[in-house]
C-alpha cells in the first residue's frame, strides 16, 4: 500500500500535507483526549509519560519492523536506518528492553491468517480536518480488509475503549483506497502475553462519529 502525501513532526505530534502548505490542528488521538479523558486522566497520562512512551514507541517500532519483514515490503518502505531484510529479534539491542511485551506479539497466531498491507500507515480527513496513523491495514483470508491497533499495558495496566480511534482509522482507509472494511482489531501486549479484540467496522464509525462531533460540539466553534 502507497502512503499518502502526508508527514509528521514527532516531537509535536502534528500532521501535514506535503504537496500543499497545510496543517492539521489536531490528530486524531488529539480528538478522543479532548472529548474522552478528563482532566485527571490526562494529568496522570502526562506524569506517566517517561514509563508508557517509550514503551509504547518501541513496541510498536517492533510490530512495524516485523510486518516489513514478514511480508517482504518494499525498501522505500523501510523507516530510515532500520534493515527489514533482517529478522525481528524480541530481545536483541533494539528492542530488548521490553522483549516481554514484544515477543508474545510477534507469537501471536493472528500472524498465520492475514496479510499485513501497510503498518504505520499516515492518512488524514480533510472535511474533518485531523490526521492519525494506522497501525496495521490487514487483509483477511475471506478478501475482506481491517484495521489493528496496538495497545502495550503495564503488568496492571487496565484496557479501556479503542472503538473511537479504530473507527477514524477505518473511515479515512475507505475514503482514501475504496477497501471493504470488515472489522477491526485492538491488539493488547502486556508482559508476557498478547489479547486481541474484535470489533465490527459499523461500531467502531458509530463511535467515531459520535466522539467526534462531540468535539467540533465542545471544542471547535467554527
Amino acid at each position: 500500500m502507497e502512503p499518502l502525501a502526508i508527514t509528521r513532526d514527532d516531537s509535536t505530534w502534528t500532521y501535514r500535507l506535503t504537496d500543499s502548505a497545510h496543517w492539521f490542528p489536531i490528530s486524531i488521538t488529539g480528538v478522543i483526549g479532548r472529548v474522552c479523558k478528563n482532566e485527571d486522566a490526562l494529568a496522570w497520562i502526562e506524569a506517566w509519560r517517561e514509563v508508557w512512551e517509550p514503551r509504547g514507541n518501541t513496541c510498536h517500532a517492533a510490530l512495524q519492523h516485523f510486518a516489513l519483514h514478514r511480508w517482504q515490503a518494499p525498501r522505500h518502505l523501510w523507516p530510515a536506518g532500520l534493515d527489514a531484510g533482517l529478522p525481528v529479534d524480541p530481545w536483541g539491542e533494539r528492542y530488548g528492553a521490553y522483549g516481554d511485551w514484544i515477543a508474545p506479539l510477534l507469537a501471536e497466531p493472528l500472524w498465520g491468517h492475514v496479510q499485513v498491507v501497510a503498518s504505520e500507515l499516515m492518512l488524514y480527513d480533510l472535511e474533518r480536518n485531523v490526521a492519525g496513523t494506522l497501525d496495521l491495514l490487514l487483509r483477511f483470508p475471506d478478501g475482506s480488509y481491517g484495521i489493528a491497533d496496538l495497545k502495550s499495558l503495564s503488568e496492571r495496566g487496565r484496557k479501556y475503549d479503542t472503538r473511537a480511534q479504530l473507527g477514524a482509522g477505518l473511515t479515512m482507509a475507505e475514503q482514501h483506497y475504496g477497501l471493504p472494511m470488515g472489522r477491526a482489531l485492538t491488539i493488547w501486549v502486556a508482559p508476557g502475553r498478547c489479547e486481541i479484540r474484535t470489533h465490527t467496522a459499523e461500531e467502531c464509525r458509530r463511535r467515531w462519529v459520535r466522539v467526534f462531533n462531540t468535539y467540533v460540539r465542545d471544542w471547535r466553534p467554527f
